[in-house]
């Protein structure tokens, strides 16, 4: 927890994610950030810890955006929420970790958060700018997201073929990001895709169009990219300034 605490609480807090879950704006390609999965024991106990932080003193100055999602299907996974810390730039990270340096608001926040919940992973993702949807579906309570974690051997050829992909979707209610992973140990993801939407209907469309493009992606990318793990998830909260 006070390695989470390092990265998260000194730096407080949206992918093509993933499970590791990259999280996820209709994005810049500046934005960077981490993503913590977490076994909660206390639900009400992340709420408050989170909300008590962005209210204090210190949580107002923190330049991140923290986005607090509950898994709905993640497999053998066993954590049940994630937190997505985003900065717009690599500075803001060392910018919230000067804030929180020594802050009895963030001591109190890691303290609160050892008690509700415990850390299962974390990764680093940053927006590789690879975008499509609709902009408009940002994170907001009840947002959902299907991340997939994808192990992609040639970056280049797998971001053609996805292009092709998503352009041949009709995509006006849902958003799609590509993420680049870092900080995965021994998990071997190096992507992410996340796909939102405002409801499981606009998410998963029974639309034979885009069966079909999807189909024609699979088979592209079939010797360049291992789909290593997807994750389904709604958006609890949204916490920044």
């Amino acid at each position: 927890m006070k390695r989470l605490f390092a990265l998260i609480s000194a730096a407080l807090m949206t992918l093509a994610t993933t499970t590791v879950h990259a999280d996820d704006h209709a994005a810049p390609a500046n934005i960077v950030g981490f993503v913590y999965n977490f076994n909660v024991s206390n639900p009400a106990g992340v709420v408050g810890a989170l909300t008590e932080y962005w209210n204090s003193p210190t949580g107002k100055k923190n330049p991140a955006t923290a986005i607090l999602r509950q898994h709905v299907s993640n497999g053998d996974d066993p954590s049940t929420h994630s937190i997505a810390v985003v900065y717009t730039s690599i500075a803001q990270i060392d910018e919230a970790n000067a804030i929180n340096a020594g802050s009895a608001d963030a001591q109190r926040f890691l303290a609160t958060m050892s008690e509700a919940a415990t850390v299962t992973s974390e990764a680093m993702f940053f927006s590789t700018g690879v975008t499509s949807g609709n902009p408009a579906i940002v994170p907001a309570q009840g947002r959902y997201t299907l991340n997939t974690g994808i192990a992609v051997s040639d970056a280049a050829a797998y971001v053609e073929a996805w292009q092709k992909y998503i352009n041949a979707l009709d995509s006006n209610g849902s958003a799609t990001n590509l993420f680049v992973l870092n900080g995965m140990g021994d998990q071997a993801a190096t992507h992410a895709v996340t796909v939102s939407a405002n409801s499981m209907a606009e998410l998963f469309p029974q639309n034979p169009a885009g069966q079909e493009a999807y189909a024609e992606l699979v088979s592209a990318v079939k010797d360049i990219r291992t789909v290593e793990n997807r994750s389904i998830y709604v958006d609890l909260a949204v916490f920044g300034n």
